[in-house]
Formats: C-alpha cells, structure tokens, sequence
C-alpha cells in the first residue's frame, strides 16, 4: 500500500508531460501566406470566378506613362502561372498603358488605365472597347455593382519619383451597362479616392490621402467614416459576413475591419510584413486574399478565417 502514492506520482507526472504536447499538436497551424513571383510592377489581382483564375494587372514601369507596355496575366488558384502576357498592350490591337483596378461584370473585363476604362472579353481577353473619362486624372481603383454597372475611383494625384501630388480630380465614376460615364462625386477635397467595393447598396471607399474608409449610399452620399491606425490606403475588399480588408502602404499591412451594426468598429491587423501591398482581390471559393506586392514583383495568397 505504502508504494501507491508513489505510483500515482509517476502516472500524473507522465500526463502532466503528455497532455500539453497533445493539445498543441491538436491545434491547427496557422496557414503560411505562399507568394508567386515573376510579374512586373503588379498592382491588382482579381478572382475570375466563372473561369477560377486570377487576374493579375502588370504595369511594367510607371502608374502614370502612357507607353501600351503593360500587360495582364491568368494565374491558377494553386499559384501556376498559366499566361503572363494573357492580355498584352504590345499585341497588335491591344492598348494596355498601366493598368490598374479591374472588375468583371456582363460577361465583361473593365480595366483602369490612367484616364481610360479598357473593356475586354472575361472569356479570351479580346478588346471590346475603350470607355473614355473626360476630365480623369489617375483612374484607379473598380468595383462591380448589382445591376452590372461599375464603379470607379479616381484618386486625382501627379505621380512622380518624390510621390504623388494632388491634381483636384478627385472623383467616384459610374459606367452604366451601355458604357454611359456619369460622377457620384467630384469633389477636389477628397482625399485621393483610392480602393472600391460594394455590396448591398452601399460603396465603400479607401483613401490615399486620409487614414479612414467611407462607406456610401448608391447615390454618393456619405454614411458612415471609420478611422484606421495607418493611412496611404490602397486595396480593398469586402466579405460576405460584413468585414472589410484594406491594404495600407505605411503600415506594410491588411487591416480587418468589422463594422458590425452600430456599436465602434473593430480593427485589428489581419497580415504584416506585407511591404507596398496594393488592390487586393478575394477568392470567396476559398476565403483566400490575394495582394500583389507593387515593387516585388509577386503575389500573395494568403487563406483567412
């Protein structure tokens, strides 16, 4: 009898060992961000998800220099690269100066480029047509609505090698399905529109120039501002559940933000370490962001919960 403490002893020491060990193992590791390289100034990707692939928009050079250099690339969801020059503005028929935010709608690819909405065929990458903006500074960022019309910001900045400098053509422009440019807004004291998204009647937009996004009604008209921890804002998306994910070049980083009803938003930091993270995309398939590294060269594909 004198031995059973003894023994029970040894058996608790043995579990106290063992148990850690086999919850630490039970949980789940969190998922590595993988990056695919080989692009050229990449500066949005996008989830075709009728075909799922992605769609990568490659300045090649300057956001700003109209030299039809420019190309856009399929890229498959396990990271192959299927077609880097898929669309290509050195192809006979093709202007592809630097292209910029690119949303799929109609059947329809809308690409920004500088002050020019380039439409091509989602299915082979065809030209359709070219959607001119009067007045457009710097169009940047696009957005699908509803009713097949899309939305996009123009962020009124000069870019030159000391940055960007305001040009006062801050604007959101609306493109009906017949191609029919009309402004929500324009309004020079704009901070540099930047990232767009929308969803069940609201806009939601991303500024270069102020560390907030807005969200709007379908008119234009202001609803509601959330503040952030860092500014030059540049991607952003929108999840089914509500949440908002916005890249920010100060902070090298993806802010999540649940705007949850009317109480204070919650914003934390979802992704770090992200250097010049610029329009983001999201594979809702697969809940997976997608950020292009403007000077790497590369791609994230980062799975989120």
């Amino acid at each position: 009898m004198k031995t059973q403490p003894k023994r029970l002893a040894a058996v608790l020491a043995c579990l106290a060992a063992v148990l850690p060990a086999c919850a630490e193992s039970e949980a789940p590791a969190a998922p590595e961000p993988r990056r695919v390289g080989g692009f050229s100034t990449p500066e949005s990707v996008l989830h075709d998800e009728e075909r799922d692939v992605y769609l990568i928009s490659n300045i090649v050079g300057s956001p700003v220099e109209k030299d039809d250099r420019a190309f856009i690339s399929r890229v498959s969801p396990d990271g192959e690269i299927l077609d880097l020059t898929w669309i290509d503005g050195a192809s006979e028929g093709v202007t592809l100066s630097a292209p910029k935010g690119m949303a799929i709608a109609g059947g329809r690819l809308y690409v920004a480029d500088i002050d020019v909405i380039r439409v091509f065929d989602a299915s082979d990458g065809a030209p359709i047509e070219d959607i001119e903006v009067a007045g457009a500074g710097l169009l940047n960022d696009v957005a699908a609505m509803p009713d097949g019309s899309i939305v996009v910001s123009d962020s009124g900045v000069a870019i030159g090698e000391g940055g960007f400098t305001s040009i006062g053509t801050d604007a959101l422009v609306a493109v009906d399905p017949g191609g029919e440019v009309s402004r929500l807004i324009a309004d020079p004291a704009l901070p540099h529109p930047n990232g767009v998204a929308c969803a069940e009647g609201e806009i939601w937009v991303a500024y270069l120039g102020a560390a907030r996004v807005d969200a709007l009604d379908a008119s234009g008209k202001l609803r509601r501002e959330i503040s952030l921890p860092a500014g030059t804002l540049d991607g952003l998306v929108r999840l089914d559940d509500g949440r908002l994910l916005v890249s920010s070049w100060d902070a090298g980083a993806v802010f999540e933000i649940d705007p949850a009803g009317d109480a204070a938003p919650r914003v934390s930091t979802l992704a770090a370490d992200l250097p010049s993270p610029a329009d983001l995309g999201w594979d809702r398939a697969r809940n997976r962001l997608l950020v292009p590294l403007f000077n790497d060269g590369e791609i994230v594909l980062l799975d989120v919960k």
